[in-house]
This record gives C-alpha cells, sequence and structure tokens, in this order.
C-alpha cells in the first residue's frame, strides 16, 4: 500500500479500519459479559441470603434498615479512594467483592500507589487522601 506521501507500507489501512467495529464489540462484550457475571454474583449472594433468613420480603427489608449485618452472611467489602476534597473518588481506585481479610492490603495499596500517582498528577500532598470502605 502507497501511503499519502507515496511512502510504501506494509500496513493495510482499509482491513485495519474493516476489523476495528469487530475488536471493539469483541472488547465491549468481554467487557460487560465481566460485568454482568460480578452483578450476577453480587445479587445471588444477596438473594440466598435473603431466603435464610426466613421470609424473603422481611430479610430484605432488614438488609436496607440494618445493613449486611442483618443477614446471616459475612459481608463483602468496598474500598475505594477518596481525593483530598472529599467529594470525588479517583478513577480507576474501586475495590470491590473483597472479603474483610483483604481489606487492610487494598487500604494500603490504595494509599501507597494510586493516591501517590493522582497526586502527582494533580498536585496533591499524597498523605491527604483517604480511604472510604463499605460493607455490603
Amino acid at each position: 500500500m502507497i501511503d499519502i506521501l507515496g511512502f510504501h507500507t506494509d500496513r493495510d489501512y482499509q482491513a485495519e479500519l474493516a476489523a476495528l467495529p469487530h475488536d471493539i464489540d469483541t472488547l465491549t462484550i468481554r467487557t460487560l459479559t465481566r460485568e454482568a457475571a460480578l452483578e450476577n454474583q453480587r445479587l445471588n449472594r444477596l438473594a440466598s441470603a435473603v431466603r435464610f433468613a426466613g421470609d424473603p420480603t422481611l430479610g430484605f427489608i432488614a438488609y436496607v434498615a440494618f445493613g449486611p449485618d442483618a443477614l446471616p452472611i459475612p459481608p463483602l467489602y468496598e474500598v475505594r479512594l477518596i481525593e483530598p476534597d472529599g467529594i470525588y473518588t479517583v478513577p480507576d481506585s474501586v475495590r470491590t467483592n473483597l472479603p474483610a481479610e483483604r481489606v487492610e492490603g487494598a487500604k494500603r495499596q490504595l494509599l501507597a500507589e494510586d493516591a501517590v500517582r493522582h497526586a502527582k498528577l494533580w498536585g496533591f500532598d499524597p498523605t491527604q487522601y483517604r480511604v472510604q470502605v463499605t460493607a455490603f
């Protein structure tokens, strides 16, 4: 193939362009499939815990009113890094579906790596970041 300046190139741009929708579809389907599987896992876990409580309606109300401590299963945790202003979550810093024994390690990693990288990028002090832990 000859490019705009008249140089020979081995790249077939038309073939790359034709393959691009397939590549995008493949990546999107893989990502959506993974996300759907995680959500199904969360919903199945919650549904089995609510059913274990006896009455599904009362179990769900107990979960909404009292949180994961009302159900007979150990909670999982979500850990996220919060910017120094206290409002925004640092992009790509959310770790989810963590058992209790992995929470401290995730917190240390977020503060040691993600906070330093984000602070360097935006001019913040890495010691001003905080980690928010949520049980579910």
